[in-house]
């Protein structure tokens, strides 16, 4: 079964699971999606529509003939009917299909759509993934995210604002029941869909996810994590920093720019922190560790550029420039970051380190309305690439076998089409 056949099988599936929740008491209402894919595991989550208990099927044969069946796990309220399971003791560089059969007393089992992920070589060879982030719920359809499917990347970096939990201002209430409705607004997206039973997915939080700018002291970010943690999987309890390795030749260090930080207006100084000690020395002492050629610090915020936005790095500048004259010191090669929420894509540069930035999939772009010519401005003094008035997202394909090894940053628009590239060799 090709890649294509494959993908309208899946709409074909979704629309027959659809059929089905006419008929059954409970049923599967979203998934399929995996996240966080290693070499050897995957972590598959679903949302049954009631009470019930859900099993993942799952195999090399995109029909599923002789799938392993996992024990069941249980949907209850208590995690807004959402199911994460578990897959272990998989075969590195290995195309798996999987899907949920959603199960009540007294009602016939109900399967629900296929989906696929390919887990993690173990060899370095060439790979791609892609990344973006900003959805809102009433811009949708976020048809840009066909284009990402279509691409067929190996995972997808989902940058933060999963949700825009304070838009429309005068519906936001600041409580887990809202934030779960939020999710499921967005979940209801059926290119989202499509995306998210097509690929793997890295996921991290921004601010939208509680209400704007918010940092450690809001009240209500217990109740935006939870609903966060239980839409989009990560891996451990703790923390939702992070680090993963996709070939020897990446590692990538996801940051959580949220739960630790002090809030904007403090005064800037050695005691003003957007990543708290425990997550910054955890981010030094990885970085040092790392043998991966290229080394990725995935941020949800611009992190390098200068810019106005000061909930951004900018707000942040002496902890900003401790970690770049850590990586100047210790001499870390191949450093790059990835970041977004600025509704804009951008290729800048500073102190040899490289920073893109890409989004939105679906939020008013930077450039928009009555600042948007002031805006543009700010972005020409730069004196690179950018884009900040169109939907976009970023595309990098990492090749160690190719001499020098290098990686390539592509920046794709809403009509997919490639409006930049620039190739950063490994030194």
């Amino acid at each position: 079964m090709n890649r294509r056949r494959f993908l309208g099988g899946m709409v074909a599936a979704g629309a027959l699971a659809h059929s089905r929740r006419a008929h059954a008491a409970a049923a599967l209402s979203y998934g399929p999606a995996s996240f966080e894919v290693t070499s050897t595991s995957a972590l598959v989550w679903l949302r049954a529509s009631a009470r019930a208990q859900v099993r993942v099927e799952f195999g090399t044969s995109a029909t599923l003939a002789g799938a392993t069946v996992t024990a069941p796990g249980l949907a209850t309220q208590a995690s807004d009917y959402t199911v994460v399971t578990g897959l272990g003791g998989l075969t590195p560089d290995t195309e798996y299909f999987y899907r949920g059969v959603v199960s009540e007393e007294g009602s016939d089992p109900v399967q629900g759509s296929i989906g696929r992920f390919r887990t993690a070589p173990t060899a370095a060879r060439e790979f791609r993934f892609a990344w973006s982030g900003d959805m809102e719920g009433g811009r949708r359809p976020f048809a840009i995210l066909d284009h990402v499917t279509a691409l067929r990347p190996d995972f997808f970096l989902m940058l933060g604002d999963t949700i825009y939990a304070d838009i429309p201002k005068d519906k936001f209430v600041p409580s887990l029941a809202h934030y779960r409705a939020k999710h499921r607004e967005i979940r209801e997206d059926r290119s989202l869909q499509r995306m998210l039973a097509a690929m793997p997915v890295v996921a991290m939080w921004d601010d939208h996810e509680v209400e704007n700018d918010f940092d450690r002291t809001h009240p209500a970010l217990p109740d935006g994590r939870q609903a966060f943690r239980e839409y989009w999987t990560i891996p451990s309890s703790d923390t939702l920093y992070r680090r993963f390795a996709w070939t020897p030749a990446l590692e990538m260090f996801v940051l959580d720019c949220r739960s630790y930080r002090n809030p904007k207006a403090d005064t800037d100084g050695p005691a003003k922190t957007m990543l708290g000690a425990v997550q910054k020395a955890w981010l030094k002492d990885a970085l040092k560790d790392s043998q991966a050629t290229f080394k990725v610090i995935v941020s949800s915020v611009p992190m390098l550029p200068p810019t106005s936005k000061v909930d951004s790095w900018s707000g942040y500048p002496t902890e900003r420039q401790e970690l770049v004259d850590f990586i100047k010191r210790e001499r870390l090669r191949n450093v790059v970051v990835l970041s977004a929420d600025f509704h804009v894509a951008l290729d800048y540069e500073e102190s040899g380190i490289s920073e893109f930035i890409a989004g939105p999939i679906g939020a008013s772009p930077y450039c928009q309305g009555g600042r948007g010519v002031a805006r543009r401005q700010e972005l020409e003094r730069y004196g690179r690439f950018f884009i900040c008035d169109a939907m976009n997202f970023g595309a990098v394909t990492v090749r160690p076998d190719a001499s020098p090894p290098h990686i390539e940053v592509q920046v794709i628009d809403g009509k997919g089409t490639v409006r930049h590239r620039r190739t950063i060799p490994a030194s």
